[in-house]
């Protein structure tokens, strides 16, 4: 019975040490995601992270769609938001890169409330896959479209995510990031309703979509302020990989369970 109770706990605490939670700074990524809630209220920035989150591949449709909700940070306009490969960090696609003084753009044409000086500009990607390859199609709303294409070809058709700042190169996989997590993740459960221009054209937050959250400093940095609101963005049609870690340690205590149900029957 012991021994039973002691490989359960092993597949349950594996499982455990994937989903704890990193500490949200402040109150800027709550307040942003509030205002773009239907009521004003959005999850619990620090209870409600979704894990895991560091790996990730398109779902069967093949495509996945990019919106940028808004970026409150002093490099905004210098921050860049894309994928990398697994196997080679260096090897990139970029989504897109904001416009200087972007936040909130209604597509119907005007700015969001939370800033005055905000230009109707707004970045939406189209990603799509095929065998690892990978092609990223973005729209920047200004005066009129502006379309740019970029394509890579990776070793699989999983990748990461990653931001480009001033202060480098921050990965979704911490370990990639010295131990670091600079991205946190929110999934749709079908209770709210978003409107990610800073309207009231809400629509449902569903289970296929999620809402990826940077912080762009490094905890070296002396500004470190881990508000987690310097780039958010939403994605779609994706779905995050677990890590193969968690998935052999939680093998690990289901097939001694399994054995020592054996043995108390024998």
């Amino acid at each position: 019975m012991k021994l039973r109770y002691a490989i359960a706990a092993l597949g349950l605490g594996a499982f455990a040490m994937s989903a704890g939670a990193t500490v949200i700074n402040g109150s800027s990524l709550q307040d942003g995601l509030d205002a773009i809630t239907d009521g004003g209220s959005f999850y619990d920035v620090n209870t409600s992270q979704y894990q895991p989150d560091e790996q990730w591949e398109i779902t069967a449709s093949g495509a996945t769609v990019n919106r940028l909700i808004f970026e409150i940070a002093d490099w905004e306009g210098d921050a860049s938001f894309g994928i990398y490969d697994l196997a080679d960090t260096s090897n990139r696609l970029e989504i897109f890169k904001p416009d200087t003084e972007f936040l909130w753009w209604d597509i119907q044409g005007g700015c969001g409330t939370a800033d005055t000086t905000c230009e109707p500009k707004m970045n939406l990607s189209f990603l799509a896959e095929d065998n690892g390859d990978f092609t990223a199609i973005t729209q920047t709303y200004a005066s009129d479209y502006i379309y740019s294409t970029e394509s890579a070809t990776f070793s699989s058709s999983k990748f990461g995510y990653y931001l480009d700042s001033n202060d480098g190169t921050l990965f979704s996989e911490s370990a990639k990031n010295g131990g670091d997590d600079h991205m946190v993740t929110f999934r749709g459960d079908d209770s709210l309703q978003l409107d990610i221009n800073g309207g009231t054209d809400y629509k449902t937050f569903s289970s296929g979509e999620f809402i990826l959250a940077w912080e762009d400093m490094k905890t070296s940095n002396t500004n470190f302020d881990g508000d987690y609101s310097d780039m958010v963005v939403m994605v779609e049609s994706v779905l995050p990989v677990p890590e193969p870690g968690t998935l052999a340690l939680l093998g690990l205590g289901l097939a001694g369970l399994g054995a020592a149900r054996r043995r108390q029957k024998a």
